[in-house]
């Protein structure tokens, strides 16, 4: 059943770490990845261009789409970097953004990142 969610994450595209194929890199690291669905937990973005979520909050909501992005602070980037680096040991943290959208999730997410 779809509904509209509301998604905080910290997005990576997969193109800034190497991975072009992001869903076999997913399914090769899939202990990393939130199949069973704890939070936090890393997934593939359902967006058009290939990015890495850290989801950091998931829930209903009623908005219409909407999205914001901004760039980590300093200290953001230090309290997420272990994380990140369990999946990409060379990751440069200053790649990462903060996302914050509203969407349908029977469709495709938009591709928020600058």
């Amino acid at each position: 059943m779809s509904a509209r969610l509301y998604k905080k994450v910290l997005r990576l595209p997969s193109e800034n770490v190497g991975v072009e194929d992001a869903w076999a890199f997913a399914e090769a690291h899939e202990e990393l990845f939130g199949w069973t669905d704890p939070l936090p937990h890393f997934e593939v973005a359902p967006t058009v261009r290939g990015f890495f979520d850290y989801v950091l909050l998931e829930r209903v909501s009623r908005h219409e789409s909407f999205g914001r992005t901004r760039r980590l602070t300093w200290f953001e980037r230090c309290r997420y970097a272990r994380a990140f680096q369990r999946l990409f040991p060379r990751v440069d943290m200053r790649d990462v953004r903060f996302v914050a959208f509203c969407w349908y999730d029977g469709c495709e997410a938009p591709d928020y990142y600058e």
